[in-house]
């Protein structure tokens, strides 16, 4: 990865924090890329997702955000629903 020689100083704890995490997960991924290489099967399929998650590590990352959204949405249900416009 190319980097500029270094982050503004205004950021540079925030920006230092998520180089480290990247450089410590480069070539740590659980992912194989020559199998990422199927994603070239999309351009055949009639209908391809919007959205296609590879990897476990995605599959996971999604699946909790689902998660999360459904548990919110279900506690926040009653009062979003009571603003809908209602005729007399």
């Amino acid at each position: 990865m190319r980097r500029a020689s270094g982050p503004l100083p205004a950021y540079a704890d925030a920006v230092g924090t998520f180089l480290t995490a990247v450089d410590a997960g480069d070539g740590n991924q659980p992912g194989d890329p020559a199998k990422a290489a199927a994603i070239l099967r999309l351009a055949t399929e009639p209908d391809p997702p919007l959205r296609l998650q590879l990897g476990s590590d995605c599959v996971s990352l999604v699946e909790g955000k689902l998660g999360f959204v459904a548990k919110e949405l279900d506690q926040w249900r009653e009062w979003a629903l009571s603003t809908d416009f209602r005729s007399a």
